[in-house]
């Protein structure tokens, strides 16, 4: 849940004041694939002085052994307690009426801390006695002490009790929306006049907060943006550029008119099955002109696209196929043996359709483009849907953007990455030509670099440890590569502009090099294009500026330093969030005070900036995502689907950067010495996740480094795990 700051406070006797009124808590521990969640009494020490601060002071609890709580609390996992405080509404101020209640939706207390059981069975009765006395003293009859702590005595042995020391903590309040000042005013007289301490409190806070200078948060903007709809702009190329080559994929080259009526026959075969705006079609298959041709026809009729690349583990697109709710699988070749329960159509090849009573839907912007699934936490992929006027934005931006619109381009990517919807859609609808990269050439620079010669290539998307590899490979031939060059893009992950990089482009007089940043909840944010002269090149490029049609702002977590923090990203490149995931929406997808280009949501990315000099600079990650290969992989999913094979106790992964700008994954697991053998780790990963998810090792170990307060010290975990390193 996103708290603007103001709302925010850290004033203890007010945060305690809520605690004390609300003794039930909802305790939050990590389960192997979701988080544990249970409501228990919570109790201060009554020996203890009042705390004087929101961190250092411990709070006491009980409950049931059998709860999966305990044996993530036995096993000394950090929790978080969450107390929801006075709860109430007001009337919605478009009324102008007598107000009723406070102004505060809700207040809650979030403490972060550390569990540690308590072992003496005396101990945890006295919990116990401790708790019922408060509940009588509380809540008067029904809450008997003394025949409480009788019945939990005779059954202690399936009660267990912790301590929760606190580490952090911080009081949210949250204002009901659209309230005019006057209102506002009249709201905190009567707070500030209610007998109730709390609502005083909260009146004293709110008051604050109105008279408090809104914070300081810089954004850049884009400018105004006017994007045209894809499928126009495809249409228009195809009437324009009929006989122009549109697509290569080896010995298959077709021109516009070609691709246009190949897709209008498959866009005719989706009708007939009964797909149409508001339908998901997943298509799966090598990368090529036939899944090209399946992504047009699907635009075409208003469907969502979902991609689900053949080469992900068979379980892996059951769930994906399962969660997207597709109507229809498309499929390139035999039909797969993970398509069970769904209506299957293999793609032909090129074929013609009838061009003439052919018309794409008119597309809307909140009208989805495509489902693509990434990395998710808890063990399971997560679906992010485009809709036009995100996707319509980026490839009007890049037609009048780039060196030329019509350009000679490699399409690289997955399919389940989404640069190759910028490689494809960007491409076609500027009139260029899409030049499909053998799958076998990804991985061996050096025959892609003889490739991109010979097919005359003048633009490539890459993410950079594939850029840097290909100016490996150019580096050690004699003379000129002969390259096509005048355009190359990277994104995916940091950009570092290295020796051999700034060589490839010496060697490429007029090329231009573009540092490209963008999420899959976001598609394409801002760009960077790089000096002219490569020797200029700093080593970390920034990410640039926004797009047309984009804010982004800084989130400062230091206000003396408002230049620096997580990055929101609003306007044009906001998507419509995860597939079927609202408590994931609702944290990552937030309402904020209206920009200064008007906008009040904005998608959290989880990426620490900086801005200067009218730059935005990536600094680093605030969550457990990584980029290896420019995939993005969550280090907490590897974890989770470790956690969940059998035999296995605890699990950590860590990304190592043994070289400069390369990572590799590489996990440690502890074993239950009462569970069974887990077997090959790594081969049960590589069933289960994609390839850039899988480590390069799982390494067994008698045990797992841990900080002073319990929690795996990952660092220590990096290092024993990196070569030479003391396991």
């Amino acid at each position: 849940m996103f708290v603007p700051p103001i709302y925010r406070t850290t004033d203890a006797g007010q945060v305690h004041e809520v605690i004390r009124q609300h003794p039930m808590a909802m305790l939050v521990s990590s389960g192997p694939t979701t988080p544990y969640t249970t409501h228990l009494p919570v109790i201060h020490d009554p020996e203890a002085e009042q705390p004087g601060e929101l961190t250092g002071f411990s709070l006491f609890g009980h409950l049931n052994r059998a709860n999966p709580h305990w044996r993530a609390l036995a096993g000394g996992a950090p929790a978080t307690l969450v107390f929801t405080g006075p709860s109430s509404y007001v009337t919605p101020a478009l009324y102008d009426t007598e107000v009723a209640a406070p102004t505060w939706n809700f207040v809650t207390v979030e403490l972060t801390g550390d569990l540690v059981p308590l072992t003496d069975r005396e101990e945890t009765l006295e919990v116990v006695r401790r708790t019922a006395e408060m509940f009588e003293q509380r809540f008067g009859r029904g809450w008997d002490a003394k025949g409480s702590l009788d019945y939990f005595r005779s059954i202690v042995g399936g009660v267990g009790a912790f301590r929760f020391d606190v580490v952090t903590g911080q009081a949210m309040f949250k204002l009901s929306q659209e309230k005019e000042p006057g209102i506002r005013d009249r709201v905190v007289d009567g707070m500030l006049a209610d007998p109730d301490t709390t609502r005083r409190r909260l009146g004293v806070h709110m008051q604050q907060v109105g008279r408090a200078k809104k914070a300081d948060r810089r954004s850049l903007w884009g400018g105004p943006a006017e994007p045209e709809c894809l499928l126009r702009g495809l249409a228009r190329t195809a009437a324009e550029r009929p006989d122009a080559p549109a697509l290569v994929d080896g010995e298959t080259r077709l021109s516009y008119a070609e691709l246009w009526a190949w897709t209008a026959g498959l866009a005719a075969t989706l009708t007939d099955h009964g797909v149409g705006p508001g339908s998901r079609v997943a298509v799966t298959g090598e990368r090529g002109a036939r899944t090209v041709a399946a992504l047009l026809a699907t635009l075409a009729v208003g469907a969502t696209y979902v991609p689900l690349d053949s080469s992900y583990p068979r379980s892996r697109l059951a769930f994906m196929l399962r969660d997207s709710g597709a109507s229809l699988l498309l499929h390139d070749g035999p039909r797969p043996s993970f398509a069970e329960g769904i209506a299957t159509h293999e793609i032909g090849g090129p074929s013609a359709g009838d061009v003439a009573g052919f018309h794409p839907v008119a597309c809307h912007p909140d009208l989805p483009v495509y489902t693509i699934y990434t990395s998710g936490s808890t063990g399971q992929p997560k679906g992010v849907t485009i809709q036009h006027s995100c996707l319509d934005n980026m490839v009007t931006w890049q037609r009048t953007d780039s060196v030329r619109p019509d350009l000679r381009t490699a399409q690289f990517a997955p399919l389940n990455f989404d640069v190759c919807f910028q490689e494809i859609l960007g491409t076609l609808c500027g009139g260029g030509t899409l030049v499909i990269v053998p799958e076998t050439l990804r991985r061996d620079a050096f025959r892609f670099l003889d490739w991109l010669v010979d097919q005359r290539i003048e633009r490539l998307f890459l993410p950079y440890v594939a850029l840097h590899m290909l100016a490996v490979a150019a580096s050690v031939q004699d003379g000129d590569p002969g390259l096509s060059l005048v355009e190359v893009n990277t994104a995916g992950e940091q950009m570092l502009c290295t020796p051999p990089i700034q060589e490839l482009f010496k060697a490429l007089p007029g090329a231009r090099l573009g540092n490209h940043y963008g999420q899959s909840e976001s598609a394409m944010v801002s760009s960077y294009v790089l000096p002219e002269e490569p020797g200029e090149w700093p080593l970390l490029p920034p990410i640039g500026r926004p797009l047309p049609g984009c804010e982004m702002l800084v989130d400062p977590a230091d206000p003396a330093d408002p230049s620096t923090g997580e990055l929101l990203v609003a306007g044009s490149p906001v998507s419509l969030g995860y597939l079927d995931r609202p408590e994931l929406n609702a944290e990552r997808f937030v309402t904020v005070e209206r920009t200064p280009q008007g906008h009040t949501k904005a998608f959290r990315t989880g990426d620490l900036v900086r801005i200067e000099d009218g730059l935005v600079y990536f600094l680093s990650r605030l969550d457990h995502d990584v980029k290896i290969r420019g995939i993005r992989v969550n280090l907490l999913e590897i974890e989770a689907v470790l956690m969940q094979q059998p035999g296995v106790a605890t699990a950590v992964c860590v990304a190592l950067e043994l070289v400069p700008g390369s990572r590799q994954l590489r996990a440690a697991v502890t074993l239950d010495p009462d569970g069974p053998e887990p077997g090959d780790l790594r081969a049960r990963l590589a069933e289960l996740l994609p390839e850039a998810s899988v480590p390069v090792s799982v390494a067994v170990l008698p045990g797992l480094p841990r900080t002073p307060s319990g929690k795996i010290d990952r660092d220590s975990v990096a290092k024993s795990l990196s070569p030479g390193g003391d396991r």
